[in-house]
């Protein structure tokens, strides 16, 4: 039987630099933003925050959870005849005009590039099958299942409504999830994009308003927002020395010069550390009753993680594997877990697993064993 909750807590003891003469930032920032928020993308680990449980309206930082939800459900070859109504929201717009057809993929572009509430409206009517309070209700499902539970959707678009809020924690965990999906990511990182316009001699020609795109180095997506309300908001993403950040600002008097002040501030305070590579043998355990005695353990996933200077020696690696483990074994069978805290903190976790099958030994083997042992006396 395998044995069940075993934990064999490893510190780590080296951990190799991989870069040399690194200048760490140690004054945290003063920005105008009243919430704001720095995470790595993978890990979720917070790197910067000012008030990021604050309960705040979003505008159209919204439209990030409107595009995810849009990409989970729909096709993006899908044909969307457009509504009056959402031809009629009032706000920004990319100009869609009632019983005009764009595909699913155009009007994403148009939601996310150019903010258009009424690309918006458009798609929640579409995946939520005609009625827009069933995609509503989806966001507010998906913002569950993200933990982003200080979030509530009132509309696909942003304008303000007094049900309808976030907090920059929040925001910045959706917004994670959203740049871990690829066509999600190409598209708030286009610059330039040209959708049809079926009534017009020209095409529509989208260029984004994240001006991070052009003026931040690494600079990568995703969305910016504004109501009276809300104040200006930005959410940004930025790739430097492998390490992907996204950043939140809140109520802003200068969305771009509060990004560029946090996000500076953690790619000169952290470097990322490598912990356990994919594949990467991690420890031989005990076959029971199997045609071999030792089977090899290996991380399914990298482990890479966000390290400021002389955190290093805080870092622990806690693997979860049982001492040995019962024939037939599986190919690829995940075996155990494992962990790794800064301090307290959990930052990452991948499963383990072995890369080989082994069957169970036969009932006689032992036997056959010990007579042949007798007859060569």
């Amino acid at each position: 039987m395998i044995k069940k909750n075993l934990k064999i807590c490893i510190l780590l003891i080296i951990i190799l630099f991989s870069y040399n003469n690194i200048v760490y930032a140690n004054t945290l920032p003063d920005i105008s933003s009243d919430s704001a928020i720095v995470i790595e993308q993978k890990t979720g680990r917070i790197l910067y925050s000012k008030n990021i449980d604050e309960k705040r309206p979003m505008a159209s930082t919204t439209k990030i959870m409107t595009a995810i939800v849009a990409i989970e459900n729909g096709d993006m070859g899908d044909v969307v005849k457009i509504s009056k109504k959402a031809s009629g929201i009032g706000g920004s717009s990319i100009w869609l005009e009632e019983n005009e057809k764009l595909t699913l993929e155009e009007l994403l572009y148009g939601l996310m590039l150019r903010s258009g509430n009424d690309a918006a409206y458009a798609i929640g009517e579409h995946i939520g099958n005609g009625e827009i309070q069933n995609f509503i209700d989806m966001m507010n499902k998906k913002a569950k299942e993200l933990n982003a539970l200080n979030t509530s959707f009132a509309n696909p678009h942003g304008l303000d409504h007094d049900e309808h809020y976030t907090t920059a924690h929040d925001l910045a965990k959706i917004s994670a999830f959203g740049m871990g999906n690829d066509l999600f990511k190409t598209i708030v990182s286009t610059k330039k994009k040209t959708i049809s316009w079926s009534s017009s001699e020209w095409n529509r020609s989208l260029n984004n308003k994240n001006k991070m795109l052009w003026n931040y180095e690494g600079g990568n997506g995703i969305k910016t927002g504004y109501t009276s309300k809300a104040g200006k908001c930005l959410v940004s993403s930025a790739i430097q020395n492998d390490m992907q950040l996204i950043s939140v600002v809140l109520h802003s008097n200068d969305i771009w010069s509060d990004s560029k002040t946090i996000l500076d501030y953690v790619f000169n305070t952290y470097r990322p550390f490598s912990i356990v590579k994919k594949d990467e043998y991690i420890k031989s355990i005990q076959v029971i009753n199997g045609t071999k005695e030792i089977i090899s353990t290996y991380s399914v996933d990298n482990i890479v993680i966000p390290l400021s200077e002389g955190e290093e020696g805080s870092v622990k690696v806690q693997l979860s594997i049982p001492d040995n483990i019962e024939a037939p074994i599986q190919k690829e069978q995940l075996i155990g877990n494992l962990d790794v805290f800064v301090g307290d903190e959990k930052i990452d976790s991948t499963e383990i697993y072995v890369k080989e099958s082994i069957a169970e030994r036969a009932p006689n083997t032992m036997l056959k064993k010990f007579i042949r042992y007798w007859m060569d006396i």
